[in-house]
């Protein structure tokens, strides 16, 4: 598994594995060292880099079925993903 996202899916059942975005970015980095490479800001609307790696990840989980897409930059577990935070 990805350690991006194991971080990811961990930071989910963290957050009661129904949260926004948002909430996911604060918190991911408990699951996962973000470096200073990490913490740079981008040009692509001026987020994080580490922002835009969460959201590709995050969209690849919600593509695979782990994460349910609930409404716009909101995701819960699935079935299929709560195996992959808990094997």
């Amino acid at each position: 598994m990805n350690a991006w996202e194991e971080a990811i899916l961990k930071t989910y059942e963290l957050l009661g594995g129904n949260a926004p975005n948002q909430e996911i970015y604060e918190n991911v980095g408990k699951f996962i060292p973000l470096t200073a490479d990490h913490l740079k800001p981008t040009v692509y609307g001026g987020w994080l880099a580490y922002v835009h790696q969460v959201r590709s990840h995050i969209a690849n989980l919600v593509q695979c079925g782990h994460l349910y897409r609930v409404v716009r930059g909101r995701c819960r577990l699935t079935g299929q993903g709560q195996p992959r935070v808990n094997p």
